[in-house]
């Protein structure tokens, strides 16, 4: 039964036209868009155009351009955020030694040593070496920092240090992390280094020597310039102390967008690139970053 609203064309001159829109179609490869629209034209109805091949591919090659471009900022701005809490985790640890030598006649706690574990040793434990590139190793009880047991712990985190001292004790506390440090920073638990020339008997330049006690916060010449604390790179921390041209001369310091947090003694942080890290370790550079008398 033909439609009312049908004009009257026989149905032969109907096929014909059909035929010829279809090859024209085919030609032109956008047969989905001319079956409807003859389909609709057919039923007197508002003809709908879709998409063309062509055209749906154009819209995913933008999609695809627009990602390529947003993702690299948003792990930028994602990385800005791990590098925000580091600085935060750094000023806090900063502040508890600084709290720490307030009780303690004015004298800062002690970089240590691996296994030192002296009683004002900043931090506790330590390994003859990181295993950085086996990871099994990471699992021994003898591995990793315990920062529980270390002379700052309680100003630090304002909970009990744990003593006498149990490396079976592997407590983990967020503040002593990067959060940037990846497995081995989880690893070995603890991912900065208190800088080694504050430690007794440590000889420095014009033939002076740290004393017994260490050193005094009020003896140390420009504590705006002099390092105190290092983001160092998890593969080459034995211990937490921090040794200019010793086992950190071969890490890689761009943990925040290439470059690591440095904290001063008199609290401020920096973010210095991998070079400069590189560069303070070597000549005088040493004595103008590191050396508390100088």
């Amino acid at each position: 039964m033909r439609d009312k609203g049908a004009p009257d064309i026989p149905r032969r001159r109907l096929n014909v036209q059909h035929s010829k829109v279809m090859a024209r179609a085919l030609a032109e490869g956008t047969v989905w868009v001319h079956i409807r629209t003859v389909h609709l034209k057919r039923h007197g109805q508002r003809a709908v155009p879709g998409f063309t091949l062509i055209e749906l591919l154009v819209v995913i090659a933008i999609i695809a351009i627009l990602a390529g471009l947003l993702l690299p900022a948003l792990t930028r701005a994602k990385e800005s955020g791990r590098g925000t809490v580091c600085k935060n985790n750094m000023r806090q640890i900063t502040l508890g030694m600084l709290l720490y030598a307030d009780d303690n006649s004015d004298f800062l706690s002690w970089p240590g040593d691996v296994d030192r574990n002296l009683p004002a040793d900043w931090m506790y434990g330590g390994q003859p070496d990181t295993f950085a590139r086996t990871p099994a190793q990471w699992r021994s009880r003898a591995y990793g920092f315990h920062a529980e047991s270390g002379a700052v712990f309680n100003y630090v985190t304002g909970q009990l240090r744990v003593l006498p001292y149990n490396e079976g004790i592997s407590n983990t506390s967020p503040v002593y992390r990067c959060p940037s440090s990846g497995r081995i920073g989880a690893a070995i638990r603890v991912n900065f280094s208190m800088s080694s020339l504050l430690d007794p008997g440590e000889r420095l330049a014009n033939r002076r020597t740290v004393g017994s006690k260490g050193v005094a916060t009020s003896t140390v010449v420009g504590p705006s310039n002099k390092i105190l604390l290092v983001n160092e790179d998890p593969a080459t921390m034995r211990n937490a102390s921090f040794a200019p041209g010793g086992t950190a001369i071969g890490g890689l310091f761009v943990t925040h967008a290439g470059r690591i947090n440095i904290g001063f003694h008199d609290g401020h942080l920096e973010a210095f690139k991998h070079k400069k890290v590189m560069q303070i370790q070597s000549g005088p550079d040493v004595q103008a970053y590191f050396d508390p008398y100088y």
